[in-house]
């Protein structure tokens, strides 16, 4: 069988579309993976359907490069907008359901904005056996832990992977683990920050989710000052 289908990126996290609003496609988690491969398949973060919701514009089903099924991606998301606007799914304003509840996205001349929610399940300055430095943890759709460092860049990638790993899986964070980034404050207004995700099991080059998160534990640190 030949499906169609569309790769997108929302500031490098990439992802496999595919439009599936009568449901006739049906992918296993090894499919998924095998799909997501860098090396032997088409190549990417992470696997978007869109379906038939029954109470937004439509549903989309989000999974992981290995196969596995998440709640939501914030990435994953501004294209799925972009993608249901450009076949014709969807109008310039839309909502389409995720497993983390409804979304809220519209086509704006900078691109696409999404509205997903509150960060929920707060918690500052946690402390886990995977590192001696303050874990900050919060959910926005997906689990996050945030460690903010003087310096971010200067990690090579090796170091980093490292560094996240074995905080991804510490389970004072979860039986699921969660996505580890790590933050440094630029100004006021601005922060560089590099994200370890869950289900990839590598460094991505950017996570929606994340940045939501990040932005909200700076603010409630006193870190900056909204709009970051």
């Amino acid at each position: 069988m030949l499906v169609p289908f569309t790769k997108m990126h929302g500031a490098g996290n990439d992802f496999i579309m595919i439009a599936d609003m009568d449901g006739r496609y049906s992918f296993p988690g090894e499919t998924i993976a095998r799909l997501c491969s860098r090396r032997r398949g088409i190549g990417g973060d992470g696997f978007i359907l869109l379906q038939g919701g029954a109470t937004g514009d439509f549903a989309m089903r989000y999974y992981n490069s290995d196969g596995g099924e998440a709640d939501l991606c914030g990435n994953g998301a501004r294209c799925a907008a972009a993608f249901a606007f450009e076949t014709g799914i969807a109008g310039m304003r839309m909502s389409f359901e995720t497993r983390s509840g409804l979304v809220g996205a519209e086509i704006v001349p900078e691109g696409v904005r999404v509205s997903i929610g509150a960060v929920r399940s707060l918690k500052l300055g946690m402390r886990i056996d995977a590192t001696d430095r303050p874990v900050h943890f919060g959910v926005c759709g997906v689990p996050h832990a945030v460690v903010v460092l003087d310096d971010v860049r200067g990690l090579s990638h090796d170091e980093f992977v490292r560094f996240a790993a074995p905080v991804r899986r510490d389970p004072g964070l979860g039986a699921a683990g969660a996505n580890v980034n790590i933050v440094a404050v630029v100004d006021r207004a601005a922060c560089a920050y590099r994200t370890y995700e869950r289900g990839v099991e590598d460094e991505t080059e950017a996570c929606g989710t994340g940045a939501v998160v990040i932005a909200t534990f700076l603010a409630n640190l006193g870190l900056v000052d909204p709009p970051v």
